[in-house]
């Protein structure tokens, strides 16, 4: 006959069914970085054509919002405020992964944390508290690309400040304990491979 189970066996046999069908339930989240004008946002929609799940950039419209309102909620003239505004919206993506597929982010607030270390504005315990336990699986970064660099009224960055900006992702996101996968320049359908040959 065979022996029964002790209380101690049972129970590993219980945590080891819960890790075993609590895997493949994880939520997997992967960022998309670069400073501006490197083609994030086309390769955004490009993924979320493909039926991914992708929570877009929106530090873009608070920008375009504060400009016309005449607000200070800009990140040249009150970054920390602005930073404030940008997080918390960053937080909530976070929150909002699906479970039924892989989750892009178009930045995330490691990116916060790159352009207040660029601007050598403080950083709140609570914001280094968040990149501790708010985790992303994969970092992809797209490099500056001087041939698709423009500026408009939002996008005020010069190719110089582009590349001081790369650094400090570099330095934010690894700071944090993460490899940066370099997406290649190159067409959206290359690059869409890129991204899914290295998940």
């Amino acid at each position: 006959m065979q022996q029964s189970l002790g209380k101690h066996d049972a129970l590993e046999v219980v945590l080891q069914s819960y890790k075993d069908i609590s895997y493949p339930l994880k939520k997997k989240r992967i960022v998309l970085t670069g400073a501006p004008a490197t083609g994030k946002t086309t390769l955004s929609l490009g993924l979320e054509a493909q039926g991914h799940n992708v929570f877009h950039e929106q530090a873009r419209q608070i920008i375009q919002k504060s400009l016309e309102n005449g607000s200070n909620v800009l990140p040249w003239k009150d970054l920390n405020r602005f930073t404030e505004v940008v997080w918390d919206l960053r937080n909530e993506q976070y929150e909002l992964a699906s479970l039924e597929t892989l989750n892009f982010y178009d930045r995330s607030i490691m990116d916060s944390y790159a352009y207040l270390l660029k601007g050598n504005a403080e950083t709140k315990a609570q914001w280094m508290s968040d990149m501790k336990t708010k985790t992303f699986d994969k970092i992809f970064i797209l490099p500056v690309w001087p041939d698709i660099h423009s500026l408009d009224k939002e996008r005020m960055e010069s190719l110089e400040d582009c590349i001081e900006v790369e650094s400090f992702l570099y330095k934010a996101y690894q700071e944090m304990g993460y490899e940066l996968i370099q997406v290649p320049v190159g067409t959206v359908e290359e690059r869409l491979a890129f991204i899914h040959n290295a998940i």
